[in-house]
């Protein structure tokens, strides 16, 4: 097999790899979960220079679908809260503090009250869940058909490469083609089945919390409900009596 085939094939999969990395990176970037790689586009403006997040913050996970955000400098606080507002509008933000056990300059032990940026993924309610679905096939679509043109591009660039290759090397790399888009097509779809079922989850989540809820206000209102009848009961005998 020439060297140049050789070639071409090696740079056909590294095009269907990159194909599916940039895939994953757009769906971690349609927020259900708290995936660190949203916040990498965040920046924060600090004294008229913006600085990257972890040069101003240290961040992490208090759940799934919740960051913890600690300034390095309190004052630096709203800066922060904005950069996050600007980039991911659709985080709920709620300023937090927590107790951390650190040494002053003795080296004694004491308590400092801190505050932090609790940041929570947006509820998967049923127009968003509808919203992600339509969003994450259309990333789908768009991965596939990159796909499919990196196969038309490295066709093109191959054929008049094998026009004197054997019929065993080209039964060769017809077989090592196959292999190779099956694995990465396999790759964009297990993305993707992640993805839905990611979406599924969070929706699942919000639909046990929102069925949760109305039991409690039922339940209120039923109390409430009772409570007055019992109050027009007394008001009734009182004035029997």
């Amino acid at each position: 097999m020439k060297r140049a085939v050789l070639h071409e094939f090696d740079q056909l999969g590294d095009t269907l790899s990159n194909c599916c990395s940039m895939f994953a990176y757009k769906l971690m970037n349609l927020c259900v979960k708290a995936e660190e790689v949203s916040l990498l586009p965040v920046e924060v403006l600090i004294a008229g220079e913006f600085k990257k997040l972890e040069e101003c913050t240290t961040i992490s996970k208090k759940d799934d679908y919740n960051f913890m955000v600690f300034p390095t400098y309190d004052e630096d606080l709203q800066a922060v809260g904005q950069a996050f507002l600007q980039v991911h509008p659709e985080f709920k933000q709620t300023i937090e503090s927590m107790t951390i056990e650190c040494v002053d300059e003795n080296g004694n032990p004491k308590d400092v009250e801190t505050r932090y940026i609790l940041l929570t993924m947006p509820e998967v309610d049923d127009d968003r869940y509808d919203l992600l679905k339509e969003g994450v096939k259309l990333c789908y679509d768009d991965c596939k058909a990159k796909l499919e043109a990196a196969n038309a591009q490295a066709d093109a660039k191959i054929a008049p490469l094998t026009v004197d290759e054997s019929e065993e090397d080209l039964k060769k790399l017809k077989n090592a083609r196959e292999k190779l888009n099956e694995q990465w097509n396999g790759q964009r779809d297990k993305i993707y089945n992640a993805k839905l079922e990611e979406i599924e989850d969070a929706h699942n989540k919000w639909l046990a919390e929102k069925s949760e809820k109305d039991q409690k206000r039922q339940e209120d209102e039923a109390a409430h409900s009772s409570a007055a009848a019992t109050s027009m009961r007394m008001d009734q005998d009182d004035l029997l009596n």
